[in-house]
C-alpha cells in the first residue's frame, strides 16, 4: 500500500527566480547537465508558442537544440535564468542520472513490490501526477512502457526537476531527503533487467529473406527517428501555424511511412511503436499526443501500402 506521505503532491507557492537558478547550479555542480524548460501558468497554459494547445506544458526545452544544448557550465546556466527567471529546471539523463518515471499510484505499488521495499532508496520526487525515482547513471537506454505506467529515462532522456512547477499547480518536490554528497543509488538489478532484458536467440536459416527485411526495416526506422529528433518546432501566430512542419508532423509522417511498409511486409509493430514513442517523448511531445499521432499515421499507412 502506498503510504499517505507518498500519495500527496506538494502544493505550495511557485519557486522564486533565486530558488530556480540555485537549484539548477546545484545539479550542474554534481555533473548533471541542465537546461531551461518552458513554464506553465496557473491556468496550465504553457509559456511556449502553443500556449493552451501545448501537450506538454512546462516540460519541454526553451533552447533551439533541446538536450544538445544542456550544460553544466555555471556562467551559461546563470545567463539562461537571467533571460528566463522562472524557467522550469530540466535535467539530461543517461550519464550521471537515470530516472524511473512513474505515472500512477498503482504503478508505484508495483515498483515497490518488485524492489521488496516500503520506500525506495535514494531520492524520491513527487511530480504533479506521479513520482520520479533517481538512480546513478549506468549507461542504460531510455525505455517506454517498462511496466504499465512506468518509463525509464536513460540515454537521450529528459526529466523535470525540483523546484519546478507542474501544470497542475503543484511543485516538483523531494519526498525523501537527498544528500548530494552521499551520491545516488545504483539501479536495482530487477529494474535493470526490465530495461535491458536478456537477448533471446533468434533461429536463422540460410538465405532467409526475413533477415534482409529486418535490416531494411531497421534502416527505414532509423531514418524516421532521425527526422523526428531534428524536426523544428512549428511557428504559431494568432493561434495558427504559419510555418514549419514541427515534431508532431514528423512523427505522423514516420508512422505513416512505416505503416505503409507494414502493409506489405511482416514487421514488429510493437517494437516500431515503442521506438517512435521514445524518440517523440525525448523531443518534448506529450504521451497522449504521441500515442494518438502514431496510431493515426499507422492506420493511414496500412490503408495506402508502399509499392
Amino acid at each position: 500500500m502506498v503510504s499517505r506521505s507518498l500519495s500527496r503532491a506538494g502544493r505550495a507557492r511557485p519557486a522564486s527566480a533565486a530558488e530556480l537558478v540555485a537549484a539548477a547550479l546545484r545539479y550542474a555542480a554534481l555533473g548533471i547537465a541542465v537546461l531551461p524548460l518552458h513554464t506553465p501558468a496557473p491556468t496550465g497554459r504553457c509559456s511556449c508558442r502553443d500556449g493552451a494547445e501545448c501537450a506538454s506544458p512546462g516540460k519541454h526545452p526553451r533552447l533551439r537544440h533541446g538536450l544538445l544544448d544542456a550544460s553544466t557550465q555555471s556562467a551559461q546556466i546563470r545567463a539562461w535564468w537571467q533571460r528566463w527567471p522562472y524557467a522550469n529546471v530540466g535535467l539530461a539523463t543517461g550519464t550521471v542520472l537515470e530516472v524511473g518515471d512513474i505515472d500512477t499510484g498503482a504503478a508505484l505499488r508495483t515498483v515497490l513490490d518488485l524492489l521488496d521495499v516500503v520506500r525506495p532508496p535514494g531520492p524520491l520526487i513527487r511530480t504533479g501526477s506521479g513520482w520520479h525515482l533517481w538512480y546513478a547513471g549506468s549507461g542504460l537506454p531510455s525505455r517506454v512502457g517498462l511496466l504499465p505506467g512506468v518509463d525509464w529515462r536513460g540515454r537521450g532522456g529528459l526529466v523535470v526537476a525540483p523546484p519546478s512547477l507542474h501544470a497542475s499547480g503543484a511543485r516538483y518536490t523531494f519526498q525523501q531527503p537527498w544528500t548530494p554528497g552521499s551520491g545516488l543509488p545504483a539501479c536495482p538489478p530487477v529494474l535493470r533487467r526490465l530495461v535491458l532484458p536478456d537477448p533471446t536467440p533468434t533461429p536463422v536459416t540460410a538465405a532467409s529473406p526475413i533477415a534482409d527485411l529486418d535490416r531494411y526495416t531497421e534502416a527505414a526506422l532509423a531514418g524516421e527517428l532521425e527526422r523526428i529528433r531534428h524536426a523544428p518546432r512549428p511557428l504559431i501566430r494568432g493561434g495558427r501555424r504559419v510555418a514549419g512542419g514541427g515534431r508532431n508532423d514528423a512523427l505522423n509522417r514516420a508512422a505513416f511511412r512505416l505503416g505503409q511498409l507494414a502493409a506489405r511486409h511482416a514487421v514488429d509493430e510493437a517494437a516500431i511503436r515503442r521506438r517512435l514513442t521514445e524518440a517523440a517523448l525525448s523531443a518534448g511531445l506529450g504521451r497522449t499526443e504521441v500515442q494518438r499521432t502514431i496510431s493515426s499515421g499507422w492506420r493511414a499507412g496500412l490503408a495506402h501500402p508502399r509499392r
